[in-house]
């Protein structure tokens, strides 16, 4: 397998969560039992996906309701937020992915599973999430030992 796998994966598991989101834990134990991720790497990566679009959900729900221009969330197709939702996941909140990955790996499941419409604007949406917002997490390269040792020293006195 892949991380492609491990997205397509995590994009089943959140489509179904979104049209049935009551007992999340017990759906997503049914979902691995009956589509086992292999090998361990995926099925980490798949975990951290799923993991980090439920956590910051209201965040990217906010964030991708800022470039719908004149539309709510609501009138989306479900499909189409769930791959909005993993790109501006890994996009915003995942320092691993780079950005033209994230991009695409979301317009490619968008093709895949998306309609006729569902590729442009993912790839709308997220070329905007990527322009106009700010990363949450320091990415690869980026000096945070400064920040990390201020936060530090201003927590102990």
């Amino acid at each position: 397998m892949s991380r492609h796998h491990a997205r397509k994966q995590a994009l089943s598991l959140l489509y179904q969560l979104a049209i049935r989101p009551d007992r999340e834990e017990e759906q997503r134990q049914r979902f691995i039992e009956e589509y086992p991720i292999e090998p361990e790497d995926d099925a980490l990566y798949f975990n951290r996906l799923v993991d980090g679009v439920l956590e910051h959900q209201d965040d990217i729900r906010s964030i991708i309701s800022k470039y719908l221009r004149g539309w709510t969330l609501d009138r989306q197709e479900i499909i189409d937020v769930a791959i909005l939702s993993i790109g501006v996941f890994e996009l915003l909140f995942d320092a691993e992915v780079p950005t033209e990955i994230a991009i695409s790996e979301a317009v490619i499941l968008a093709d895949t599973y998306g309609t006729d419409q569902s590729r442009p604007f993912v790839n709308a949406v997220l070329g905007n999430v990527d322009r106009f917002e700010k990363k949450r997490v320091p990415q690869h390269g980026e000096v945070k030992s400064g920040k990390i040792r201020q936060r530090s020293e201003e927590a102990h006195g």
